[in-house]
C-alpha cells in the first residue's frame, strides 16, 4: 500500500503537468489571435515537445499503477494480508486498490480525449475525422440520410507562413477555427485536416443546404481577418460535397473535395 500512494501522486503531477502544457499552449495561441503580439517561433513546438513528454510520463505511471492494483486485487481475492493487521488492513488495501482504479480510469479518458485534439486549434484533429466520417457515412448509408462534407483550405498558407512568420500563420489557422466552433450547427463533425485545412462533417445537410452554409461561412471569415496579417488578404476555398454510395471512409470524399477544389469548381473568396 506504501508503494501505490506515491504512484497516484505521480499520475497526479504528471496529469497536472500535461494539462498545463496544453493550456499554455492555447492561452499563447490565443495572445496571437487576440492580442496581436508576436510570438518567438521556438514556443509553440517546444511546449507541443513538453506536452509529448509528459504524455508519455503519464502514460508509464498509469501502466504502473494498473500493475500494482492487479497486485492487490490478487492479494485481496487471495486472502493474503499481514499477520494481525485483520480485516480492517484488507479494507484499507481494498479502499486504495479502488482509488487508484478510479484516477487510472479518469485520466485514461482525458489521455484518450486529448489524443483526438488539435492542440493550436483545439478543434478535432484529421484522425478523430476519419473516425467519425467512417461512422457517419455508415449511419447515412444504414438511414438513407443526407451527409455533407465542406472542406476549407487556405491558399498559399506555406507562403504566409514564411513571409509573415509563424504567429501570423497561426492566428490564420486560429481565427478560421474560431469562425468553425461558432458557426456550426452542435452535431457536426468538426476538424482541422491539415496545416492550411479544414473540414466539417454536415450529418443529415443536403448538398443545398450545405452550399448556402458554405457561402454564409465564407462571409463570416471575412468579416474580421486577424490583426497580424497586416491587412494582407489571402485567399480561402470552401467546397462542399456529398457523399455517394460508394464512399465509406474519409480519404475517399476528402479526396474528391480537394480534386473539386483543384478543378476550380468552386471560386476562391478573400479575407
Amino acid at each position: 500500500m506504501a508503494d501505490e500512494r506515491p504512484g497516484l501522486a505521480a499520475l497526479v503531477a504528471w496529469g497536472g503537468s500535461l494539462a498545463a502544457c496544453i493550456a499554455a499552449i492555447l492561452v499563447a495561441s490565443g495572445l496571437v489571435a487576440g492580442a496581436g503580439a508576436a510570438l518567438p517561433a521556438w514556443l509553440i513546438p517546444s511546449l507541443g515537445i513538453a506536452a509529448a513528454v509528459t504524455f508519455a510520463g503519464a502514460a508509464q505511471t498509469i501502466m504502473k499503477l494498473l500493475r500494482q492494483v492487479e497486485a492487490a486485487s490478487l492479494a485481496l481475492s487471495a486472502n493474503i494480508v499481514a499477520p494481525g493487521s485483520g480485516t480492517e488492513a484488507a479494507s484499507d488495501l481494498l479502499s486504495e486498490a479502488r482509488g487508484a482504479q478510479e484516477q487510472i480510469t479518469q485520466y485514461r479518458r482525458e489521455i484518450e480525449r486529448l489524443q483526438d485534439v488539435d492542440p493550436v486549434t483545439g478543434l478535432g484533429n484529421r484522425k478523430w475525422l476519419q473516425i467519425r466520417t467512417v461512422q457517419e457515412l455508415s449511419r447515412a448509408a444504414r438511414e438513407r440520410i443526407p451527409l455533407c462534407f465542406i472542406l476549407i483550405s487556405i491558399d498559399k498558407y506555406d507562403e504566409i507562413a514564411e513571409r509573415l512568420g509563424f504567429s501570423a500563420s497561426e492566428a490564420l489557422q486560429l481565427h478560421v477555427a474560431d469562425i468553425l466552433k461558432s458557426f456550426v450547427r452542435p452535431y457536426d463533425v468538426v476538424a482541422r485536416v491539415s496545416a492550411s485545412e479544414f473540414g466539417v462533417l454536415m450529418p443529415g445537410a443536403s448538398a443545398p443546404t450545405t452550399s448556402r452554409i458554405s457561402e454564409r461561412l465564407k462571409d463570416a471569415v471575412t468579416a474580421n481577418p486577424p490583426i497580424l496579417l497586416g491587412g494582407e488578404r489571402p485567399e480561402i476555398r470552401v467546397t462542399a460535397v456529398e457523399r455517394r454510395d460508394d464512399e465509406t471512409i474519409f480519404d475517399e470524399i476528402l479526396t474528391r473535395a480537394r480534386g473539386s477544389q483543384f478543378a476550380g469548381k468552386h471560386d476562391a473568396d478573400r479575407l
